[in-house]
């Protein structure tokens, strides 16, 4: 028998169900851990919150942290901290449809409703339980497959290319994955950065202090997890990577390079050398992030898809969501980015 309740203040023991829940759920990933959550809400202003969780014969098997905010003008229930949210919020025992039925009917008899960063399954899942959701299509993430070769399916020439590089300086370059001692290089990120064609294009995320503040505290509350990875030309740091580590999972977040470098082409010289060391350890499945560009392309033909579900009980919100979305698709058909698929999938719905 399921039962489903809300929490509005937690404490060490149910701290302790959803740390135990988190080990041996299907969908485990840093974004659905308690301390992401923790995360966001000491750096939100916004301290209220509600945790939908559900039981089964007293044992914990979902929950879903959520929060009131207004989206496209609209007063929501919505998962927290949309703004750094890549991957699925909810955390669940098992994705099967007695359980996924039970757990969401009772969040969508509440108020206006927005998830954010559905994964495929569970959108798919969504939409045969509750056909009358939003369901649009958000985010589309090359993944690489690790458990063969990682680079079967990456553009021959590219390979050559950074093999005949990393051959004529092998005694020069040096890759090495940092899980201890991470803000030291953090800093070094942050030094490597101001260095960076991003920094000068104005695409240094960094230079935002909420967004700085955002990775640093995730040092602190998520090392587990976070993993910053430096490529480095005679000792010096040229390139670095900076993304999280979850059982099987590798999850690509920030990356960027030193100017003067160029001609070596760190980027992809480190993103080959993260392959490599990620297969060594036997993690399974590289996320790249959002964006299907050419770039991540470059690697990989395979992707996943991550999907957005609006749902009100008032038919004119309803009409304005999707109508709303209809005019997000029409712009990327009609204006597609350069260098990039995603007008290809955005925006589309189930």
């Amino acid at each position: 028998m399921y039962k489903t309740i809300i929490i509005k203040q937690i404490d060490q023991k149910f701290i302790h169900e959803w740390k135990r829940l988190w080990d041996k759920a299907e969908n485990a990933n840093m974004f659905n851990s308690y301390d992401w959550f923790k995360t966001t809400l000491e750096l939100s202003k916004n301290k209220e919150y509600e945790i939908y969780v559900c039981y089964k014969d007293n044992q914990l098997v979902a929950l879903l942290p959520l929060q009131t905010y207004k989206f496209l003008g609209v007063k929501v229930l919505g998962t927290v901290n949309k703004e750094h949210l890549i991957d699925t919020a909810f955390l669940i025992e098992k994705y099967n449809k007695e359980l996924f039925g039970h757990f969401f009917e009772a969040i969508f008899r509440k108020k206006n409703i927005y998830f954010q960063k559905i994964d495929n399954k569970a959108a798919i899942l969504f939409h045969d339980l509750f056909p009358h959701l939003l369901i649009s299509l958000m985010s589309v993430n090359p993944t690489v497959d690790l458990s063969g070769d990682p680079f079967k399916n990456a553009s021959p020439s590219m390979i050559a290319q950074i093999k005949r590089i990393i051959r004529k300086n092998s005694d020069h370059l040096e890759f090495a994955m940092h899980s201890e001692n991470l803000e030291k290089h953090f800093g070094t990120m942050m030094k490597l950065q101001e260095e960076s064609s991003k920094h000068v294009r104005s695409m240094d995320i960094f230079v935002d202090k909420e967004n700085k503040k955002y990775y640093q505290r995730l040092i602190k509350n998520c090392s587990q997890f976070v993993r910053i990875n430096i490529l480095y030309f005679n000792k010096k740091p040229i390139a670095y990577e900076y993304g999280y580590l979850y059982k099987n999972f590798y999850t690509g977040d920030q990356i960027s390079f030193h100017n003067d470098y160029r001609k070596l082409n760190p980027g992809k010289t480190l993103m080959f050398y993260l392959f490599a060391h990620l297969k060594k350890v036997g993690i399974k499945t590289l996320d790249m992030g959002g964006g299907i560009s050419n770039y991540k392309m470059s690697y990989t033909q395979d992707y996943r898809t991550l999907y957005n579900i609006y749902y009100s009980n008032n038919i004119f919100i309803m009409i304005w969501w999707k109508t709303i979305n209809n005019a997000r698709r029409i712009k990327q058909v009609l204006f597609p980015k350069k260098f990039t698929r995603d007008h290809k999938f955005l925006f589309k719905t189930l």
